[in-house]
């Protein structure tokens, strides 16, 4: 079986969670990675013209959540459970709903960048942290078990953790012990640090 990943030059966002899951669950991918250059003319060979796109055997999957949610049920890191597994969804969404929320795009003028992102981070990104806090079991979202929706929830918060993001502090999930608790479970996870210690 042949199976590929293609993303960006660079282990964050989407196409990190998606490498993650390969590589915790044990498939042997190609990752191929784009220089920003080569995305005009490949995108035009993507479906929905967005990456990342998992390739198995020629069948192209695209959007994260769908590849997580794939690769998690094919190998035991997506809940049996359908109820379950759609409370790991709806997270996963909201995950992408914060990465489309997040103001302050390239462009922006610095100062008005500091004045939306403060906003946001006072108000949205607060009542989303409570949220998730609420729904962590400890480590992980649903006990000692590590899911896809674990490795969605992770790569999002290390772009906060690591200071990533202009105006929003490394400390700002402090509050919130749980969500401390579980990024600090998944970074030193054996196979996330076979990833990024590589």
């Amino acid at each position: 079986m042949s199976t590929s990943l293609t993303y960006f030059n660079f282990d964050a966002s989407r196409g990190l969670e998606c490498r993650l899951a390969l590589t915790i669950a044990g498939v042997p991918f190609e990752d191929v990675r784009l220089k920003r250059e080569q995305w005009p003319e490949t995108k035009l060979t993507m479906p929905y013209g967005a990456l990342p796109v998992l390739e198995i055997d020629g069948k192209k999957l695209a959007q994260s959540t769908a590849i997580l949610r794939y690769l998690g049920s094919q190998h035991g890191m997506h809940p049996a459970d359908a109820w379950t597994a759609s409370q790991h969804d709806s997270l996963m969404q909201s995950v992408e709903d914060l990465r489309h929320k997040m103001p302050g795009g390239r462009g922006m003028p610095d100062e008005e960048k500091k004045e939306k992102r403060e906003a946001f981070s006072a108000g949205w990104l607060t009542r989303w942290a409570a949220t998730i806090d609420d729904q962590l079991q400890g480590p992980y979202l649903e006990g000692e078990t590590l899911h896809v929706a674990d490795l969605k929830l992770y790569t999002v918060l290390r772009a906060f953790m690591t200071d990533n993001y202009d105006h929003i502090p490394a400390t700002f999930f402090d509050p919130w012990p749980s969500i401390r608790t579980f990024y600090e479970a998944v970074d030193a996870h054996e196979g996330v640090r076979a990833w990024l210690d590589r």
